[in-house]
């Protein structure tokens, strides 16, 4: 078994990716489009290097306020960020954005290590599968709604 679980989703948008891109790097504006996750502080300036804290809301025992990492920040094209709990488990959340037949292809994924990682995914994998696509349902949404 991979002792580095993956989760990813795939998502086509009929928008641009430098659409896509503001709605995804609008940190302040997530708790009005994501289900489950709003940024409670938020910098004025986002590089690589940034902290990011973010609550956590999806009714599961990893609800609760976090702490990222912004590792990459290219527009239109990559943002990544890492965060967890050092040691047991963390992962790396990273977003790609590809022009596709007139809109973007997003691809969300989220690679997992440390210790707990493969305890902690694998039981809940279904589950999280199905929360990644549900996030990309949103931002389609979000998007092609024009809201």
């Amino acid at each position: 078994m991979d002792n580095n679980p993956v989760i990813s989703t795939v998502t086509d948008i009929a928008a641009s990716p430098e659409e896509v891109w503001k709605v995804l790097t609008d940190f302040a504006g997530y708790a009005q489009w994501h289900p489950d996750l709003s940024f409670v502080e938020v910098p004025a300036e986002v590089l690589p290097g940034t902290l990011l804290r973010a609550r956590l809301s999806n009714g599961s025992e990893m609800d609760g306020e976090y702490d990222f990492t912004v590792l990459h920040y290219e527009a239109p094209r990559r943002l990544a960020w890492e965060g967890g709990v050092p040691g047991v488990v963390t992962g790396e959340h990273s977003f790609l954005l590809d022009p596709h037949d007139g809109g973007t292809r997003v691809t969300d994924s989220e690679k997992f290590s440390g210790p707990a990682a493969v305890d902690a995914v694998e039981p809940n994998r279904a589950k999280m599968e199905e929360n990644g696509a549900s996030y990309g349902r949103a931002l389609k949404e979000r998007l092609e709604s024009g809201h």
